[in-house]
This record gives C-alpha cells, sequence and structure tokens, in this order.
C-alpha cells in the first residue's frame, strides 16, 4: 500500500472524499482498522466497506502515516487543526452579564493600577500581578485567572507562564449526536487519471475559477510540472486559466517551449500580459492591488473629496499623516532575460496592428509600466509593430514625438450607444459576439420600440447566438423573464479582489413581450443543444431544494470555502434541534513582528421590518430579552492574534429564544476594527456550527455546517444572514467599505439594513439561475426520466419523439407521475443526481454534484455543469 500523500489526493481527498490506496500483502487486526474509524468518527467520517477492505491489506506504519494525512487533510477544510481558545476559557459560561461595569474596571486598571499598590476595586493586597508584554497590573481577586486566556484588561496575547492564569478545566467532546450523519470516504480507483480528469475540467471551465478551485488548479501544475502538457484539452475558454498555467511553466523551462505550447491558446496581447502576472506570482485577471499611502493631512483638509476624514470629534483630526486607498495597476515583476523578452516581442509582433494597440490600450497603465522592461525600442527594427503600439500607449515616441490618434472600438460602441443610434450599435456589436451577448438588454433598450430596429437586433443575435458563452447565455436565460417590469433594485457586481455588491433604482424601460419570448427561446434552444453534446444517462435524480441555490457568478471573488455555496444562496437549516447556533472567527498574524489587528465577530439582531432589536458584540457581550432569557452571548474579544495560534471569538444564539423575543433576521458581521488587511493576515477564516453540546469543545469540526476565509482589504464582511422564522441561512459573501478602522455592528447598521434586505430580494426575484434550473437544463437535454425530490417527489418521464424543449416544460411543470406509484426500477446503471445533500446511495460510475457530502459526495462542482 503506497504511503505518501500528493497534493492531488489531498484534493480528491476534500472535493470527492476519495481515498487511494493501493493494494497490499498484509492483512491488519481489526482493531487496527476499529481504531482507525473511530478517529475519523471524531471529526465527523466514516470510511466504505470497499475502502475497509483495501485498508486492511496493509500495514499498521501504512494506516498510521495515511490517517495522519487524511485527518490533517480535513480538518484544514474545516479549520478544526488550529487552536481555539477564546478570551473567556469557559465559555459559553462564566461571560460577564454587565459589559458597561467590565469596561469600567478596565479603564480604571489601565490608567490608575500601579504594581504593589492594593486593588482600586477590592482593596486586597498581593493579588495583583504584572503581565507582559503589556505590563498591565491586574487583580486575580477581580479577574478571574482560570477564565481569562489574555490579558483582561487589553484583551490582548501575554505570557501565559504569569501566575495569574491558573488551569482551565478541561472540556471534554461529546460524543455526536445520533441526528449528526457521517459523511463517506469511498476507495478511489486511479489517481492519475482522477487527477487529469479534475485538471481537464478545471481548464474547461467557462468563466473565472474560485479562489479554491485555483489553488488546486495551480497545486495540481505544480505536482506534475512539465508532464501536464500532455492533459491538457484542446481548448482553454477563459483567459486567467491559460496564464496561470503557462506562467507556472515558465518558471521551470525554457521561454520559447513554453510560447510554442501556449501558441494556440493565446490571440491577444492581454493573454501575454496576464502570463506575465501568473509568472511573476501576481493575479492574472489584472484588477490591479489597493495599497495604502499615507498623506499629509492638511492638503487632504483642503481637498472637498476627502472631508468625511474631518467631521467634529474625529480621530483623524488628531493624525498628522491619513492612509488613503489607492489602485496600483502594477505587479512585482518576475526576473525577465532576454530569450522571454524576445519570446514576448515576437508573439506581439505577430497580432494583427490594430487588435493588438486596442488590447495593450484596455490596459494602459499596466502596458506603459512594462515597457520600461521589455524596452520594446531597442527591437525596433526587427519588431515594428510593438514599437508603434508602445508609442501609442505613451502618447509619444521615444524622441518626444506625438504618437498617432487612435480610436478604440469601445470608444465607437459608447458613443453609439451615448447616440442611440441602434443601427451603428448593432454593426459593432457583431464584430464582436460577446459583447452582442453581454449588450443585448442594452441594444434593445436602445432600439426603443423601433419595430425594424428590434427586429434587425433579434435576428442578428439568432445568427449569432451560437458563438455566444455558456456563462452569459445562463445569465439570459435567468435575465429575460424578469424584464418585463422594473425590478425592486438594480444590483451590479464590479470587478475586484471581494465581492461589493453596488444597486440602486432600477431605471431601465422594460422590455416588449414579444422580445422576451423570442429572444428566451433562443437562449434556452442554444443551452439545450450545447448540453445535449455532453454523455447521456438514462436517469437522473433532481432535489427541488436546489431552487434557492444560485448557479456560480462572479466565481473569482467567492470566498474559499469548505463546501463551496454560491453567492446568494439561501439553505434551510434545522434550528429546533440542535438550537444553539455557533458562529466562529479565526485569525492569525504574520510570523514577522510589529503588527497586530483586531477583528471582531459581531451578530446584529432585527424584526420583520429590519427595525434593529439588538446586537451580541465586544461592547455588549451578551444579549437578553425582554422576559430575562439570554438570546445570544459572545465568548470575548481578543485584540491580537499571535503565531502560531492566532486567536478565536465565538457567539452562541439560542435561535428559539430569539424568535420568542420577535427578532426575525440575526446577521453575521466581521469588522476589521483595526491593524493589518484581511489578506495580509497569515489566515483568517469564519463560519457556523450548530451545536447540541455547547458545553463540549468550543471547536467541534463535526457540527460545522460553513466555514469560509476572509479576503480583501479592510471594512466590514457580510457573509451571511440568518432567517430565523423560516429557519433558513441567507449566504450574501459580499464586503462593505467601511472605514478604515474602528468599524463595529453599530457603525456598520446602515450597510446591514440597506445591503442585507436588497440581497434577499434580489436573489429570490429569479434574476439569477438557480442550480435546480440547471440542472433542469441538463435532464431535458441528457436524460430520459427524471425523479424529482423534495415534496411531492415525481417521475417525469420522456415521451416518445419528444423534443427537448417540450420535455423542459414538462419538467418544469412537474408533469409526471408519483414517485411512490411508480414500479420503474433503473438497476445499477449509472445515474446523474443533484442533490443538495449526499443522502442517496449512486450506483457505480454516477456523475454527482452535490452541495453537502454525505453518503455521497460530489463528482463534479457546480461550475462543471456550466462548461
Amino acid at each position: 500500500m503506497q504511503t505518501s500523500f500528493p497534493a492531488s489526493a489531498a484534493i480528491l481527498l476534500r472535493r470527492q472524499s476519495q481515498v487511494f490506496a493501493a493494494a497490499g500483502d498484509g492483512q491488519l487486526p481489526a482493531s487496527h482498522l476499529e481504531a482507525f474509524e473511530i478517529n475519523l468518527a471524531g471529526i465527523g467520517y466514516a470510511i466504505s466497506t470497499r475502502l475497509r477492505a483495501r485498508l486492511a491489506t496493509g500495514t499498521a506504519a501504512q494506516l498510521g502515516a495515511l490517517q495522519q494525512n487524511i485527518l490533517a487533510t480535513l480538518l484544514t477544510a474545516f479549520g478544526g487543526q488550529r487552536r481555539h481558545q477564546p478570551l473567556f476559557r469557559r465559555f459559553p459560561e462564566d461571560v460577564p452579564d454587565n459589559t458597561f461595569d467590565l469596561w469600567c474596571r478596565k479603564v480604571l486598571s489601565h490608567f490608575m493600577q500601579a504594581e504593589g499598590q492594593a486593588c482600586l476595586h477590592c482593596g486586597q493586597t498581593h493579588t495583583t500581578h504584572v503581565l507582559n508584554p503589556c505590563r498591565h497590573v491586574v487583580c486575580s481577586a477581580c479577574f478571574d485567572g482560570s477564565n481569562y486566556s489574555a490579558c483582561p484588561v487589553c484583551e490582548r496575547q501575554v505570557d501565559p507562564g504569569s501566575p495569574f492564569f491558573l488551569p482551565a478545566p478541561e472540556r471534554a467532546t461529546a460524543p455526536p449526536a445520533a441526528a449528526t450523519p457521517l459523511k463517506l470516504l469511498t476507495l478511489g480507483e486511479s489517481l492519475e487519471a482522477s487527477a487529469q480528469a479534475l485538471f481537464v475540467s478545471f481548464c474547461e471551465r467557462k468563466q473565472a475559477l474560485s479562489p479554491v478551485d485555483k489553488d488546486d488548479f495551480q497545486a495540481l501544475i505544480r505536482e506534475r510540472g512539465a508532464a501536464i502538457l500532455d492533459w491538457m484539452p484542446a481548448a482553454i475558454p477563459v483567459r486567467e486559466n491559460v496564464a496561470l498555467l503557462f506562467g507556472s511553466l515558465l518558471r521551470h523551462l525554457a521561454p520559447d517551449a513554453v510560447m510554442a505550447a501556449a501558441a494556440p491558446y493565446f490571440n491577444s496581447a492581454t493573454d501575454a500580459l496576464r502570463l506575465l502576472a501568473a509568472y511573476s506570482g501576481a493575479d492574472p485577471a489584472l484588477q490591479g492591488d489597493t495599497i495604502f499611502r499615507e498623506r499629509d493631512t492638511a492638503t487632504l483638509r483642503a481637498m472637498p473629496k476627502y472631508q468625511a476624514f474631518f467631521a467634529p470629534g474625529s480621530y483623524w483630526l488628531q493624525r498628522q499623516t491619513i492612509p488613503i486607498a489607492q489602485l496600483n495597476k502594477r505587479f512585482k515583476l518576475a526576473k525577465l532575460g532576454r530569450p522571454l523578452r524576445r519570446a514576448l516581442l515576437a508573439y506581439l509582433e505577430s497580432l494583427s496592428p490594430e487588435s493588438r494597440t486596442e488590447d495593450m490600450l484596455r490596459h494602459r497603465s499596466y502596458w506603459v509600466w512594462l515597457g520600461e522592461f521589455l524596452h520594446p525600442h531597442e527591437y525596433q527594427k526587427r519588431y515594428p509593430g510593438v514599437a508603434h503600439s508602445f508609442a501609442i500607449v505613451r502618447k509619444k515616441a521615444p524622441d518626444g514625438t506625438p504618437a498617432p490618434l487612435f480610436r478604440s472600438y469601445y470608444a465607437r460602441l459608447e458613443q453609439s450607444a451615448q447616440q442611440k443610434d441602434s443601427s451603428g450599435m448593432l454593426r459593432l456589436l457583431s464584430q464582436r459576439p460577446g459583447e452582442l451577448a453581454r449588450r443585448f438588454d442594452h441594444a434593445l433598450r436602445i432600439a426603443g420600440g423601433d419595430a425594424g430596429a428590434e427586429e434587425q437586433l433579434l435576428t442578428t443575435f439568432a445568427s449569432m447566438v451560437e458563438r455566444f458563452a455558456t456563462p452569459v447565455l445562463l445569465t439570459l436565460a435567468a435575465l429575460l423573464p424578469t424584464r418585463g417590469a422594473p425590478a425592486a433594485a438594480r444590483v451590479y457586481w464590479p470587478k475586484g479582489k471581494a465581492a461589493k455588491g453596488v444597486f440602486g433604482p432600477d431605471q431601465r424601460p422594460s422590455l416588449t413581450p414579444a422580445a422576451i419570448s423570442r429572444a428566451l427561446a433562443l437562449v434556452e434552444g442554444e443551452l439545450l443543444r450545447r448540453f445535449a453534446q455532453k454523455e447521456h444517462y438514462n436517469d437522473f435524480v433532481i432535489d427541488r431544494t436546489l431552487d434557492t441555490v444560485m448557479a456560480p457568478f462572479n466565481e473569482r471573488t467567492a470566498s474559499r470555502s469548505a463546501i463551496q455555496l454560491p453567492r446568494g444562496s439561501a439553505i434551510d437549516i434545522d434550528l429546533e434541534f440542535p438550537k444553539t447556533l455557533r458562529l466562529f472567527l479565526h485569525w492569525c498574524e504574520p510570523q514577522r513582528g510589529g503588527h497586530t489587528t483586531d477583528l471582531d465577530l459581531s451578530v446584529a439582531f432585527y424584526d420583520e421590518a429590519w427595525a434593529y432589536l439588538g446586537v451580541c458584540s465586544y461592547y455588549q457581550l451578551t444579549l437578553t430579552g425582554k422576559s430575562g432569557a439570554g438570546i445570544a452571548r459572545s465568548a470575548g474579544d481578543l485584540r491580537s492574534a499571535r503565531h502560531p495560534d492566532g486567536a478565536t471569538e465565538f457567539v452562541d444564539i439560542d435561535c428559539g429564544q430569539a424568535r420568542q423575543e420577535g427578532i426575525r433576521y440575526a446577521v453575521a458581521v466581521v469588522n476589521n476594527y483595526g491593524g493589518m488587511p484581511f489578506e495580509e493576515l497569515e489566515h483568517a477564516f469564519a463560519g457556523l456550527m450548530l451545536r447540541d453540546d455547547k458545553h463540549g469543545a468550543h471547536f467541534d469540526p463535526r457540527t460545522v455546517q460553513l466555514k469560509f476565509d476572509l479576503q480583501g482589504e479592510n471594512g466590514i464582511f457580510l457573509p451571511l444572514v440568518l432567517d430565523l422564522e423560516q429557519q433558513r441561512l441567507h449566504w450574501l459573501d459580499v464586503y462593505s467599505k467601511g472605514e478604515f478602522e474602528f468599524n463595529n455592528a453599530a457603525s456598520s447598521h446602515a450597510a446591514i439594513t440597506a445591503i442585507c434586505p436588497a440581497l434577499i430580494a434580489y436573489f429570490a426575484s429569479g434574476v439569477r439561475p438557480s442550480m435546480y434550473e440547471l440542472a433542469l437544463l441538463h435532464a431535458a437535454a441528457r436524460g430520459q426520466r427524471v425523479r424529482l425530490r423534495g415534496g411531492e417527489e415525481c417521475i417525469v418521464t420522456r415521451l416518445a419523439g419528444e423534443s427537448s424543449a417540450d420535455f423542459l416544460a414538462r419538467l418544469r411543470a412537474d408533469d409526471g407521475a408519483s414517485a411512490a406509484a411508480s414500479t420503474e426500477d433503473g438497476g445499477a446503471a449509472p445515474i446523474f443526481a443533484a442533490l443538495l445533500k449526499g443522502d442517496l446511495a449512486l450506483p457505480a460510475g454516477s456523475q454527482a454534484y452535490v452541495l453537502q457530502p454525505g453518503e455521497t459526495a460530489a463528482t463534479i462542482a457546480a461550475s462543471d455543469l456550466i462548461s
């Protein structure tokens, strides 16, 4: 049995619950396997019969090594590998109820308590201790040293060897509740074949990879090196993925060899720019980095755009400089040898002059800066076209001669739109099918009800629909049915490292029913045609509960998450048993010293109309209802997170009591109160658990329902909203800018009440496609019989000669026989399943999308269904 655990094995274990173990010739005692299964059950996993039989053929040393790797991988995915010790070690017991009284004692201790002096609060002597390195003097009679894990005064981590800190009672992990299902690990057939299939699926994605997928994609490339070229598919639709692939290879292979292999996948100047970004370890999305530069306060006070800093009593009035955010369109460029420079310049020279220049102007600031390293005018005789394009980008030649004027495609397109020139706009859009698809709604509005212009646009749309990207078609399939009337709010998703939904009133004119109907038929017809080219299955099983799970979009900004729940999704959670919901936040500062960061986990509570009812946060550790019963309790505020242990904060919510007190919504808020940006931390993540043993271990990976990483610069992160009445979790995964420092739930109130209800309504409106609708499209195109689960189950069977469009209409209408009355048996033939929970055993060879793994794990990701 193999003992090595390559990156691909860890990735497939985490993503598909597969364990790869070669057959041995031994026979392990049953006690070894039982101990292995007990350890796995402790983190919420079990093993299949086939995997157990395979592991029994190995040695004890091999089983031990495999167990270590499996536990490390799975615990990392759910945050269980970290030390989770909150400020109050006996949480949820012994948390002070009077936060103001505690604050007063801390302030007095900070300013007035001296070493050797009798305690200011109780008057006792010989009970005070000086903590290092903060040097605060604390009284063991007033502050319980067996309950605190950090300084009670400043709440920063200190030397735990001080006599002030006393041992705390051990917190035993309770046995799993009977209602807690174990996730099944299965035996993988071939690590090589499975890794190749995953790599190809990444390459064939038709939208940008999520951060988790991007990490796994790069790990596969690093593991295999140049041999990964043997796995490459004929086409890689997303340019960023092309750059990631060849940029990684460029670090180890000769430039000529890499550029020759990349040539079939490159067709623009931006491809070369992305390649250099990936080669340099930067983001090939080319969205720039936000940097903070200190600016003189006196200078800023004279500038109207910065007046918000100088309100009466503002903290910034005391500062001589203020950090101002700037978008930096550069990256630290890796070494460019002459062979690489010549290879890049030769590729750029091979492009058509107009497209090369226009493409470079789209990212002008990058190219102006990059020209300092490529030195295109040194090679002007060999590559004259490139030198000419750089002169236009720089607006002058090296000798100071002004560059010729150049009017880009997008400048002409915007002019046509502003002038309401429908024919001119259509003429330009027809040159680039992708732009036609993305601006189709806008083009229909420019047509303005002109029957001739509208007909011409729809005719062009029909002739080019086969050339549109699948993600755009899916967006149109969901958007078009909603365009018959103004939306409650229009939401935009600007490019960036973190999602910041921007919304406002919908001022767009409505589209005509005829245009909507005709365009929708074309879009759905093309989607069905594409999906019909994929592998067919006789039987499909689809959960109706996927109708509130969104199909992935804007994946580039999705948070890294153990369960890849797409932004905007809503899932039901059982808040009756167990009734305690525990939110957690963990972060760790980099090993290099000199920086501390104070993150805060808060929960804000609102009624049916989004009227504020209370908060549980660092400035109000407990929230009590009118009846006197506790609603929420915080584990305390830690204000530093020293490497390597970091810091953890918890908030417990008694959901039943909250509902009795008239609370409808609980909003989780992660604030950067001060210090380093989220993305500069060693690691930072948050999530929630459903607990029935809240007095056991503070962190139990078996109960983690959602775990996600923090990213971006600073401000306010609004990850989720709990609808306590409907027992539903809304995953928003959106950031609000906030301030540079001192963010908290109170200062975030305006953002919460504006963003949360608007986004919940936006996603509920159907403007975004759901995983249920996406699964129905695949079933109508690829299947013969579809079982719809959830509610009254039914089986819809394709009629003889029935078209995919007609079959889709019947699937949407649940036009089938009751599943209870059906006697048909699919047997052992592989099926296709789209499941919310992996609670269904599937025949061998089946393909499955599973949001929450259980008895069955996913074999494909949600984004694979959009390819």
